[in-house]
């Protein structure tokens, strides 16, 4: 079965949150984001929501919104048995259109045990702007 990679919405966060805390749960000192927080972290903001879907389950999504001068990327999730498909490069593809329509950069915040977000980022052409005293690091593509 193929998936496909559309546009979505608030009314998905109930499904995404369900993937994310599967998909991040063990992976970072704290908790995966509950719908709560999602709901808090995107309610003064207008998101960019985009999912890959294969029949009727999300098997991957993209959260992102604008943040000054550029289209900050949130979260990124692929369910683990559904990677290696080119699912997220997808994603990144939709929201660099989005951005580069808008005439922004994008921007995303990962840590370092996220090693194959590293990977796609550098892969992408994104380039390290700072790392901060949380050992977060920030990546930046001008488009």
């Amino acid at each position: 079965m193929e998936y496909e990679i559309i546009n979505g919405s608030l009314e998905d966060l109930s499904e995404i949150v369900k993937l994310n805390m599967k998909i991040f749960k063990g992976m970072y000192e704290s908790e995966p984001y509950s719908l709560e927080q999602y709901h808090s972290k995107l309610e003064d903001k207008i998101p960019i929501i985009n999912v890959a879907k294969m029949g009727n389950e999300i098997v991957g999504d993209s959260i992102a919104f604008q943040k000054e001068d550029s289209l900050y990327l949130w979260v990124l999730g692929v369910s683990k048995d559904h990677r290696n498909k080119k699912i997220a490069s997808q994603l990144f593809d939709l929201l660099e259109d989005f951005a580069r329509k808008q005439e922004l950069s994008v921007s995303v915040k990962t840590y370092p045990v996220s090693n194959e977000m590293i990977r796609l980022l550098k892969k992408r052409g994104y380039e390290i702007i700072k790392t901060d005293d949380s050992g977060a690091i920030h990546f930046r593509l001008d488009l």
